[in-house]
């Protein structure tokens, strides 16, 4: 069941003093411009309680001017990565410098709706059996927007094996405090930090429920380049690391046969055609629906740039991950 519109509800779960203190935690990089809004975002959200926002710096020196965007109930501070270099051990150095009984997670180019916090915050107050809530989507192309509502209240493991479900972005989750001490930190041997978000999710799913809010909660960039992403070769590096790690991915037939398709994609990108071929075929002999196995086969065979293939994806609403 969805979160009920604010306006058909009271302000509980009472008095501003009752709710619980809200950690934000936005890893970044080489983006004064874009965290600003970000941040902003943060500081303007509709939540009664408090929220501490805490900027992460990965690689580069803390920018103290983004404490000034601060104001009344919305402590905002910043920091530098003090695990690993990468998204994995910036959000890693946030949860150890943060307090908030739960905990949010934004990317440094994206942000939040006014009503994102107090609205999970709701659900997971109601619905104590869930661990970590996610939302849905609004999506900034150049030149265009594209809403993707939640598809379900409520994620069993079945369609987290079977989907990558864009509705759990990092930049959409909340989760308990002590999720991670049932689910761990974020895996900083992930190579290149690829998918950081994904292996955190299916790892949530082995000790608990995860929930969404149906309506979009933050707006996600698709027109500006990751410090994150990965080259092609890096990204059939990461994604073989994480069905490796997650082998109950082999139990959807569908769902194996999406990463075996993506990791297939991105060989044939990084120049292994052959390879690519290989696992699309692998891909199709075990699901024969799967629209990345023959959109791999087609880069493959025709050589064409991966990026013209991925565009055409996000505008029929399907990525290559």
């Amino acid at each position: 069941m969805s979160a009920a519109p604010l306006s058909d509800r009271s302000a509980s779960p009472g008095a501003s003093d009752d709710w619980p203190l809200v950690s934000a935690i936005v890893a970044t990089r080489g983006r004064p411009e874009l965290v600003q809004e970000t941040v902003e975002a943060v500081v303007a959200q509709t939540y009664p309680g408090d929220i501490e926002c805490l900027v992460v710096h990965d690689q580069e020196e803390p920018v103290e001017r983004l404490t000034a965007l601060g104001a009344a109930n919305r402590h905002v501070s910043v920091t530098t990565n003090t695990h690993s270099a990468g998204l994995a051990g910036a959000r890693n150095t946030g949860i150890d410098l943060t307090s908030g009984a739960f905990v949010a997670t934004c990317d440094d180019d994206d942000t939040w709706h006014p009503h994102k916090t107090e609205l999970q915050v709701r659900m997971l107050t109601e619905r104590p059996e869930l661990l970590m809530v996610g939302g849905g989507i609004r999506l900034r192309f150049p030149g265009r927007l594209a809403e993707w509502p939640a598809r379900a209240a409520q994620f069993d493991r079945s369609m987290l094996l079977r989907s990558r479900v864009k509705e759990l972005h990092s930049s959409t989750l909340m989760m308990r405090r002590d999720t991670f001490a049932k689910a761990g930190r974020y895996d900083e041997d992930l190579p290149f930090g690829y998918a950081e978000d994904y292996d955190w999710v299916l790892r949530v799913s082995r000790v608990g429920r995860i929930g969404a809010v149906i309506e979009p909660v933050a707006d996600i960039r698709k027109d500006v380049p990751s410090w994150y992403k990965g080259r092609a070769d890096r990204t059939a590096i990461g994604l073989a690391y994480l069905l490796d790690k997650h082998p109950e991915i082999n139990e959807s037939r569908r769902g194996h046969a999406r990463m075996l398709a993506q990791i297939g994609f991105a060989r044939s990108a990084a120049g292994d055609a052959r390879g690519g071929m290989t696992l699309a075929l692998r891909a199709l002999a075990r699901w024969p629906l799967s629209a990345h196995a023959y959109l791999t086969l087609m880069q493959a065979a025709t050589r064409i740039d991966p990026s013209v293939v991925a565009r055409g994806l996000r505008h029929l609403g399907r990525g290559t991950a």
